[in-house]
């Protein structure tokens, strides 16, 4: 039933975005960048979150093989990123997006009005218990801080003027969202610390119990426990990597929103190919992967 409603919300708010739209060529550049760099932090978190869960099942798997234990269990096949909490992340960008494409809307004078309703819409809606139960639990409370600045800035008769005025509780945002991603250790309730503690606490002790258990006249057995150690190492390293560029680039997307609320889209557009960058790079690295089986 709350996945029923969220549905609903999500479409009335579509609509209500919809019905204001402002054809491509008005779009300035500015906002344009910052819906551009939206999507590309959305899909760098896919391909993250994605590439996460596989690594890390694939390493339970050979973990399992070569364990003695003929009982399987669930516990065995950790998921960092849960199913649940990559929806809630999905969610979390279509806001963001919703937000961009209402920005657009302003562009054009003769709608400003209907695109102000629009923002002010999206603005109650995040401080609704629908919209707020579909979310991470970690950032529900920064992102009903952005709604209400959404409802004082609905009046704003263009883009610029809007950003201006929600820059800081936008800045917050982003910054809030890339502490629950994380960028090192030592984060508690992180997805970086999620996925360290399933490689240190899971993956790589079942590596090293299965080096403990071999012969120690086995050397090419051994070689081939330390290669698949090593192996996994650089794995988690990898990952970790990647969850930090994610990190990264969510707090590059609020440094463009406030070159854009300064009416400097050159500024912006610098921060938006930064997280383009970072895409580029994990795209490049996940796909060299797929092709050799290793990690990214």
């Amino acid at each position: 039933m709350q996945l029923c409603g969220l549905r609903l919300a999500w479409a009335a708010l579509a609509l209500a975005v919809a019905g204001c739209a402002t054809p491509g060529p008005m779009v300035t550049e500015d906002v344009g960048a910052i819906r551009s760099g939206i999507a590309a932090v959305r899909q760098q978190s896919q391909t993250s979150f994605t590439a996460a869960n596989s690594l890390v099942r694939q390493q339970a798997v050979d973990r399992k093989v070569h364990s003695p234990d003929l009982i399987l269990r669930q516990s065995d096949f950790p998921t960092p990123v849960t199913a649940e909490a990559a929806q809630q992340w999905s969610a979390a960008f279509d806001l963001l997006d919703a937000y961009a494409g209402a920005l657009q809307n302003l562009v054009d004078p003769q709608r400003a009005q209907d695109a102000g309703a629009a923002i002010g819409q999206l603005g109650e809606s995040l401080n609704g218990p629908t919209i707020r139960a579909g979310i991470p639990p970690s950032i529900a409370s920064v992102f009903q801080t952005f709604g209400s600045a959404l409802v004082q800035a609905k009046a704003e008769a263009s883009a610029t003027a809007v950003m201006r005025k929600t820059d800081p509780a936008f800045a917050d945002l982003v910054g809030r969202m890339a502490g629950a991603v994380g960028r090192g250790t030592h984060q508690p309730g992180s997805l970086y610390d999620t996925v360290e503690s399933a490689w240190n606490d899971s993956l790589l002790p079942g590596l090293e119990n299965r080096y403990r258990a071999l012969s120690p006249a086995d050397e090419a057995g051994r070689r081939d426990a330390i290669g698949a150690y090593l192996d996994a190492m650089a794995a988690r390293d990898a990952q970790l990597t990647q969850l930090g560029q994610l990190s990264q680039s969510l707090l590059a997307l609020g440094e463009a929103h406030a070159a854009a609320a300064r009416g400097r889209p050159g500024d912006a557009l610098f921060w938006i190919k930064r997280i383009e960058a970072q895409l580029d790079e994990i795209k490049g690295r996940t796909a060299a992967a797929g092709k050799t089986g290793n990690s990214p």
